[in-house]
């Protein structure tokens, strides 16, 4: 038995290497099967019992159950070999140089026929320009920013020396609401959203806002008789330079005067983000910092980038997220966020169209996202505002699943128990530029359609209002796709709206 199990675990290694065909394993498990004697007859019930007896009698016994329990190891070696052949014939890549999509087990094929010597991972050069290294750290910091904050929280919850702080911060995160009941707006902070962090970030793809139409501000400032708003005073105002770079820093302590109060002079606006991709790093980064270039391009929208509620669940994290700008995607916090006057952005496709995801796509989930059309008109005075991001499908590798493929049953029973779903991707890695999580540096040009004012709220919107804007919103849409799908590479492709 021991043998066997060596035997299939060598072929399994064998075959992950490329060392090995899929025809060769097959042929190895018939030996295999051949040598321990196993015949159609055998899986007879009855000629098992009469080989085990004939065993026991020969060899006391020991004999039969070795055979058996060889038997028993063959069988789960030739279902381990199944059922790797079923998902590798229903898992599909999509990478640069298959965007058509190419089955797993065709490309395990291929790499049996390398030649040596076989390819390499390729690795960063020591002399990449210090920015670049700045704009790959701040990447790897928003992918997995929320492992960093989770392991930062358990090591102080074990730390009997960060209790007096952590003590008095667990009372406030089992008690404070402010991801879901609007209060993001109170936790807004302009400063974290404007730090050169941010324009790293950015820069890495890079990401740029493009506006088609001009918004009119949700908020102006009130002028005094001068004519020229006021400007902030403080008690005392001065720069460090942050030597030897040519940075300085602007500290105010104490301000003597509050800045001109705000007065509300136009619409809200709902945004739809589209499409979703694997992790929408267009969507923070235009929508949830500075790094695009948000307010000069739309001054006084205050905007709140909206995603899943699970997030909001990791201690600091979510404080993290909320001085972004960044809340819950429920229909009471939406409600709660636009009625202070504040605009939210949606990524409608959602976890469902996160598994659509591939290289160079435009499958959208919109057909039936009709929350936010309702959401827009019960609350008034509201514009809806089409977005659609060219290049965010292009940042990762995909592998995608189809519905005879066991991964897919998987992530489509995960999404439907905690609301969300991890499609399978991989893209580059810190020090190399072949594997890891690390998403491509490739282009996401976000670009706002024309905005589909709202004025009147609707207490109980009819399916034929609701129907009559949604077809609005996907007309812009449409129209913004197909003015600029020539400019950022995507002229022979059509938006298609899957579901």
């Amino acid at each position: 038995m021991c043998k066997t199990l060596n035997r299939t675990k060598q072929l399994a290694e064998r075959l992950l290497r490329g060392h090995l065909s899929w025809a060769e394993v097959d042929n190895t498990a018939d030996g295999l099967k051949r040598s321990d004697g196993r015949t159609a007859t055998m899986d007879n019930s009855k000629g098992l019992k009469q080989r085990g007896r004939e065993g026991g009698r020969e060899n006391g016994g020991e004999h039969g159950a070795e055979h058996r329990d060889e038997n028993a190891a063959s069988e789960r070696s030739s279902k381990a070999s199944g059922f790797l052949h079923h998902e590798l014939d229903h898992v599909r890549l999509y990478d640069r140089n298959h965007q058509e999509g190419k089955k797993l087990s065709e490309f395990v094929e291929e790499i049996n026929h390398f030649q040596e010597p076989r390819p390499k991972l390729a690795f960063c050069s020591v002399k990449t320009p210090w920015r670049r290294r700045l704009q790959t750290l701040a990447v790897a910091w928003h992918v997995a920013s929320f492992v960093y904050i989770l392991a930062f929280a358990i090591l102080a919850l074990a730390n009997p020396i960060m209790w007096i702080i952590m003590f008095p911060y667990m009372a406030y995160y089992a008690f404070d609401r402010s991801p879901a009941n609007g209060n993001v707006t109170k936790r807004y902070s302009k400063w974290m959203r404007g730090l050169t962090f941010w324009r790293y970030y950015c820069d890495y793809f890079p990401i740029q806002l493009h506006k088609t139409a001009d918004l009119k501000p949700t908020f102006t400032h009130k002028k005094h008789s001068s004519g020229c708003p006021s400007e902030d005073k403080y008690l005392v105002s001065f720069q460090l330079r942050l030597w030897p770079l040519r940075y300085s820093l602007k500290v105010n302590i104490l301000k003597l005067g509050g800045a001109p109060p705000r007065e509300v002079t136009g619409p809200r606006y709902i945004f739809g983000y589209h499409p979703h991709g694997v992790a929408a790093l267009g969507a923070f980064g235009a929508f949830a910092t500075e790094g695009a270039n948000w307010s000069k391009l739309f001054p006084g929208i205050p905007m709140c980038l909206m995603t899943l509620v699970n997030q909001f669940q990791i201690p600091f994290y979510r404080d993290y997220l909320l001085s972004l700008g960044v809340t819950t995607v429920s229909k009471k916090n939406a409600l709660k966020v636009l009625e202070r006057n504040h605009s939210i952005c949606i990524v409608v496709g959602g976890a469902q169209e996160a598994l659509m995801s591939k290289l160079g796509s435009a499958d959208l989930v919109l057909k039936r996202r009709k929350g936010f059309i309702k959401l827009a008109l019960e609350t008034g005075n509201v514009c809806l505002v089409p977005c659609f991001a060219f290049g965010e499908t292009d940042c990762y590798n995909i592998l995608e699943t189809d519905e005879k493929s066991y991964l897919h049953k998987f992530q489509l029973w995960f999404k439907k128990t905690y609301g969300f779903t991890i499609p399978l991707f991989f893209a580059r890695g810190l020090f190399n530029y072949d594997f890891g999580l690390i998403p491509f540096r490739k282009p996401i040009n976000v670009v706002t359609g024309n905005p589909i004012y709202i004025k009147r709220k609707h207490d109980n919107p009819t399916v034929e209002e609701i129907d009559h804007y949604q077809k609005l919103y996907i007309d812009e849409l449409q129209r913004t796709f197909d003015d600029y799908k020539r400019q950022f590479g995507y002229k022979d492709l059509e938006l298609n709206l899957a579901e």
